[in-house]
């Protein structure tokens, strides 16, 4: 698991977990491996300024399994992040902290959503109340880490595409609905 903290605001308070790809950027079938193929959602960045004018916390967690298939270098994957808080940032968001796992499916690890082991760590690391929190993803692994967690699980389909999505989970058409409402 690979962890990211930005030490620049205290971290106390109500937070959200994001999953990226699919969230915060468009997601790729061939995975996103370097900063040009990251392409900001135009409603993830003012969702993002939207939360941090209301001081909520956010906390990415998100499978990077492009990392252990050989796709994408490390070096790659932090220019990527590195390019990903400074957008961020300058659309007057923040990103208080990241959880990726690099690894594949067949590794069998316990970070890989939907285990829970990324949103576990974070939710130990900064005292964050799952059953008070929501996990805002875009696949059904998503919301079933949420469930394994204990957090609310809430899907983002930004199309028609039609998924059998349990009728206990928020659904919206965009990461701005899905805070505006929940929030």
């Amino acid at each position: 698991m690979i962890i990211w903290v930005s030490l620049a605001e205290p971290m106390s308070g109500r937070f959200v977990f994001l999953d990226r790809d699919g969230i915060l950027n468009r997601d790729r079938p061939d995975y996103v491996k370097n900063r040009d193929e990251f392409i900001f959602y135009a409603d993830a960045l003012e969702a993002l300024r939207w939360l941090r004018r209301r001081s909520i916390h956010v906390v990415i967690i998100s499978n990077q399994s492009a990392l252990h298939r050989g796709l994408m270098d490390w070096q790659a994957f932090f220019q990527l992040h590195g390019h990903m808080v400074r957008e961020v940032q300058r659309a007057e968001g923040w990103i208080d902290a990241a959880f990726y796992c690099p690894h594949r499916p067949d590794e069998k690890c316990s970070c890989r959503k939907p285990a829970p082991g990324m949103i576990r760590a974070a939710a130990s690391l900064f005292s964050i109340p799952l059953a008070e929190t929501a996990f805002i993803g875009d696949k059904l692994s998503d919301v079933a880490a949420a469930e394994n967690a204990g957090c609310l699980p809430v899907l983002v389909q930004r199309t028609s595409q039609s998924v059998d999505v349990p009728e206990h989970v928020r659904v919206y058409n965009s990461l701005l609905d899905a805070v505006r409402t929940l929030v």
